[in-house]
């Protein structure tokens, strides 16, 4: 499968792949559960079931509170689709897990760098000294971690301080001046910033070289992909067409995601205000993420020679017409 991907981009061009009737409903219906978080670049998913309805694809939505919980589900088959940090199928497979494949992108910017309002931080050499707040393994730590060293610092000189639990432990610790820079995601920037506590520093971590600003991507169970290819093909046609919607749309966007997450409409629509929804799968900086997570000791071993194997750009193919190369193969 991803030997014919890889086969097709080489060949050259964009060869548009057929369509076909991959847009015309299943004969018989297929059911699925898909995991869901609520984070404000995921929040579109919420039209999933709707969408996918369409094509005989039924889905129930199973909650979680964690990206690890969620890919623990998936790699256990209890769930059959999620989306997920970019470095979970790295984490897995670096604990044997091969149950889990990426189909999809979905964009950049979720994640976020805030300090205290009136105390921006300009240029990278100023972290020395102040106390920055991580959750060590989240994606928006490994974009951080990746630009200290791209920018010059060591890691390991920095004041670093684990904070545990949810997002809203590092505004607590922020406020009370406990920490002077959180490295966090959305939706708890826009939190401090609409509240006038907080402000986003001049720094920038989504700009990594080595991590790239990748938010999350779309995955599904080996087995049930193996069992189930028109399904989930019809899967991702649905998952492109509430991309759009939610491009277009905003508005409607951001008030679904206040509603599933119990905010504000004006915390919801800062949310959502630096994130670029994409389906793009940026294959090699995945790779990259990977390579950086066992030089760091997050991960007992180099995967990322593993990675293609654990990413399929067929159906996304078929669903754009466009050639792996176009949609982020060797990117």
């Amino acid at each position: 499968m991803f030997v014919f991907a890889v086969a097709a981009a080489l060949a050259g061009g964009s060869a548009v792949l057929a369509q076909g009737d991959i847009r015309s409903p299943l004969p018989a219906p297929v059911k699925l559960k898909q995991g869901m978080l609520n984070v404000p670049a995921l929040s579109p998913l919420w039209l999933l079931p709707e969408f996918a309805a369409k094509y005989n694809v039924q889905i129930e939505t199973v909650m979680f509170q964690r990206f690890a919980d969620a890919r623990t589900a998936l790699a256990s088959g209890d769930i059959d689709l999620t989306a997920f940090g970019p470095q979970d199928i790295s984490l897995a497979l670096g604990q044997g897990a091969r149950s889990m494949v990426g189909v999809a992108g979905v964009g950049s910017g979720n994640d976020c760098l805030i300090v205290r309002k009136g105390d921006d931080i300009k240029d990278w050499s100023a972290l020395r000294g102040k106390a920055i707040g991580v959750g060590a393994g989240s994606i928006s730590w490994l974009k951080f971690a990746a630009s200290v060293k791209e920018n010059g610092l060591e890691y390991g000189g920095l004041k670093i301080v684990n904070i545990m639990g949810g997002g809203g432990n590092y505004l607590k610790a922020l406020q009370a001046k406990e920490i002077d820079m959180a490295v966090v995601w959305q939706p708890f920037c826009a939190q401090g910033v609409v509240d006038g506590f907080a402000q986003y520093p001049t720094l920038d971590h989504n700009r990594s070289k080595t991590v790239g600003g990748l938010i999350s991507v779309l995955a599904v169970n080996r087995g049930f992909m193996d069992k189930n290819r028109d399904a989930v093909q019809r899967l991702v046609v649905a998952y492109l067409d509430v991309l759009k919607v939610a491009q277009a749309d905003q508005q409607r966007w951001a008030k679904i995601y206040a509603e599933k997450a119990g905010l504000p409409l004006p915390v919801a629509v800062e949310s959502i205000r630096i994130t670029k929804l994409d389906p793009t799968l940026p294959l090699e900086s995945i790779k990259r993420i990977s390579k950086f997570l066992s030089d760091n000791g997050v991960i007992a071993r180099d995967v990322s020679g593993d990675i293609a194997h654990s990413y399929t750009f067929d159906f996304l193919s078929r669903a754009t017409g466009k050639s792996p190369a176009e949609l982020g193969l060797n990117q």
